[in-house]
């Protein structure tokens, strides 16, 4: 085992304000290169993935990186696997080959949550507050229903939507979006990779 090629591991976080400040930690530390593996490679295909290289380094450097850089060139951390109580496998996707879909932020959702106010009779009843106005990629799925319009007409709605927004931290499945003046709960929200880039939410349109 050769322990001769310098990597970088690279911690990304992000502040819980609007606009989303990107800090990058790095530490750099001596690895072992390999190549993936024909059953590592095929399995990842099946997910949609495609590793590119492996890195083994020692387990006690790995504090949960997303990113590690290599020879000038950045790479996605796909899975770690422990060898033995020393070693880690890093599987790696070079990050230019991971799809990112910022690019296509073309819509604007609203981001709500409730918070407890006091109202007229003294109790504490949840109030409707905007938390944020981002941009975001909108793709309605099935599970529509069905809806009459002024003019007596039928027709099918879409209940459920993805949304893709930049990554914020602070968002969580008990807050709910607005688009277009209709509300839609979150049922669930994907950080996709484990990139902190993008964040898919799932949610379904609320029917009064």
């Amino acid at each position: 085992m050769s322990w001769d090629h310098v990597v970088e591991l690279i911690a990304v976080s992000h502040s819980d304000d609007p606009n989303v400040t990107i800090t990058e930690s790095v530490t750099e530390i001596f690895a072992n290169r390999k190549s993936v593996v024909r059953n590592e490679y095929y399995q990842a295909i099946a997910n949609g993935l495609r590793p590119n290289v492996t890195f083994e380094i020692h387990k006690f450097e790995y504090n949960g990186e997303q990113k590690i850089r290599y020879d000038g060139k950045e790479y996605l951390i796909l899975r770690t696997f422990s060898k033995n109580n020393e070693i880690l496998e890093l599987v790696c996707q070079a990050y230019d080959d991971v799809r990112t879909n910022l690019a296509k932020l073309r819509d604007i959702v609203e981001i709500w949550h409730n918070e407890l106010s006091e109202n007229s009779m003294g109790e504490m009843s949840p109030t409707p507050v905007q938390l944020f106005i981002v941009p975001a990629q909108l793709e309605y799925k099935g599970g529509g229903s069905s809806e009459m319009t002024d003019q007596g007409n039928m027709i099918e709605t879409t209940n459920t939507v993805e949304v893709t927004i930049r990554y914020h931290s602070g968002i969580t499945p008990d807050m709910f979006l607005v688009i277009d003046g209709q509300r839609y709960d979150i049922q669930y929200i994907d950080d996709p990779y484990n990139r902190h880039e993008t964040l898919v939410i799932h949610a379904e349109r609320v029917i009064p």
